[in-house]
């Protein structure tokens, strides 16, 4: 009985050593300070109490292992925003694990980099949340809206109130940008029902700030509001685009609107 048990134990015992957690990967690139500009949607809440949820983030990540930032963010029909610090860390298999602290509480996300150490993409690890996140590079010091000039394309998804129900909704977009004034055309599908609309508006960035306010109205009479971030580049360059969510209370989208 012992030779058995012992030959037991010594088959046993690689599948112990199989289970192991995994060892920290070598040669991780070391998270790369800087700033970038994050966008996310997703939901917070379990079943009947999911609720929708897009945000946008400004983040500086810090050498000293700290960060700082600018959020704003729309749950539901609400939209909240504030700034927050925080920090961050590369774990095992070079993810990088963030810790913020925001006006409504903590809230820890999980970043995976590519091989310069610079963020790409992040999920949300606090407990309800089921949000993804896009990340860019921005470019030191503040914006203005002369650095838009030119055309814009985008493509967005998002949801519409209708009917006590979230519906989907989908746009693409074509956009003339001239010192911060824009006129474009949207083709729309809300909930399977399509239509097309020209608009107009302008962007006024906050002072200092890469954020702003975008107003716009349609051909058909409708108006928008959105709060923006305007991804900078090199000053020669311009921008490359912008992100934006929707503060209309009756419709949830967040775009990422690339300029050509």
């Amino acid at each position: 009985m012992l030779r058995v048990s012992l030959a037991a134990l010594a088959l046993a015992t690689p599948l112990l050593s199989a289970a192991a957690p995994a060892q920290p990967t070598a040669g991780c690139p070391k998270p790369q300070p800087g700033r970038f500009a994050v966008m996310g949607t997703g939901s917070r809440g379990q079943g009947v109490a999911t609720t929708p949820t897009a945000q946008l983030l400004e983040e500086r990540w810090l050498p000293d292992g700290s960060l700082r930032g600018t959020v704003a963010e729309r749950q539901g029909r609400r939209e909240r925003s504030g700034s927050y610090s925080g920090s961050l860390r590369l774990s095992p298999n070079c993810v990088v694990q963030l810790e913020r602290r925001l006006p409504w509480g903590v809230e820890r996300s999980e970043v995976v980099i590519d091989g310069r150490g610079r963020p790409l993409y992040s999920i949300n690890r606090s407990p309800g949340a089921v949000i993804s996140s896009r990340w860019l590079p921005m470019a030191k010091g503040s914006c203005n809206v002369d650095q838009l000039n030119g055309l814009v394309l985008s493509h967005q998804t998002g949801l519409s109130w209708q009917g006590n129900a979230w519906v989907p909704n989908a746009v693409v977009q074509r956009e003339q940008w001239r010192s911060g004034s824009v006129e474009g055309i949207a083709l729309m599908s809300t909930n399977g029902m399509g239509e097309t609309a020209r608009y107009s508006g302008s962007l006024k960035l906050d002072p200092g700030s890469c954020w702003g306010a975008l107003q716009e109205r349609d051909s058909l009479g409708v108006s928008y509001s959105y709060r923006a971030l305007v991804v900078n580049g090199h000053k020669q360059a311009g921008a490359r685009g912008y992100f934006y969510v929707q503060r209309d209370p009756n419709d949830l989208t967040v775009g990422w609107l690339v300029r050509d």
